[in-house]
């Protein structure tokens, strides 16, 4: 799945509650009402920071393009993203998912991590909230580093593209070149083997017909 559509998949996601806020609640005789489900597009436009169309990097060129086999430098993408600090980020909260034994039933990790959310946002002001609105950020800013990597990539190939078509025709002059030159090789021999043996008649004339010469033993012509 393409990073945009991860992101798509995860804005129309709704989001989970902590358990029974109203239980937790006082008695009274007032029932607090049911809070309405949010998807994350709606949790991330309430809380501060960029909205996901305003992020992006940009048209200078990709920060901390990675060597073949290499990983980019994310926080370098953020930074430029515009993103803002949070106190809690997304990866600090995967890090807490994973040191949960992974046979525990998803609810019961879930609970585990939302309670050591809401002891933390105390102190730090870290809440559900504020993780999702980082993590969806952070892949908005990712979707549009790919944008942009994909568009400096193009725009590279077809500019060796054009490099390496030109450099195609100089090869094709050049071997066309080395064909005719071949050619003048040939014909200029021939014209020379041609006038040699003219020379040669000349001399075969005018010595005996022993030895070397070609007439000798009765050769293939007679000289007059």
């Amino acid at each position: 799945m393409s990073i945009k559509n991860v992101l798509r998949k995860g804005l129309s996601l709704f989001a989970e509650f902590p358990e029974d806020e109203a239980a937790a609640s006082p008695a009274s005789t007032y029932t607090t009402p049911t809070p309405t489900p949010r998807t994350v597009e709606e949790i991330v436009a309430s809380t501060p920071g960029p909205k996901l169309e305003e992020i992006n990097l940009g048209t200078e060129p990709a920060p901390a393009v990675p060597a073949p086999g290499g990983a980019p430098d994310f926080n370098a993408v953020y930074q430029r993203a515009g993103l803002p600090v949070v106190p809690f980020t997304a990866e600090q909260a995967l890090e807490v998912i994973h040191s949960l034994p992974a046979d525990l039933p998803i609810d019961v990790r879930r609970k585990t991590v939302q309670a050591t959310l809401q002891t933390m946002g105390k102190a730090m002001g870290v809440g559900t909230d504020a993780v999702l609105s980082d993590a969806t950020r952070k892949l908005a800013a990712l979707a549009a580093y790919e944008d942009l990597l994909k568009g400096q990539t193009e725009a590279y190939c077809t500019k060796v593209q054009g490099q390496i078509a030109d450099l195609e025709r100089q090869i094709a002059e050049h071997k066309t070149d080395i064909d005719n030159t071949r050619q003048m090789l040939e014909s200029a021999t021939k014209s020379c083997t041609d006038e040699s043996e003219r020379l040669d008649d000349v001399i075969e004339f005018f010595t005996q017909d022993v030895g070397a010469s070609k007439y000798a033993g009765g050769g293939p012509t007679e000289q007059a």
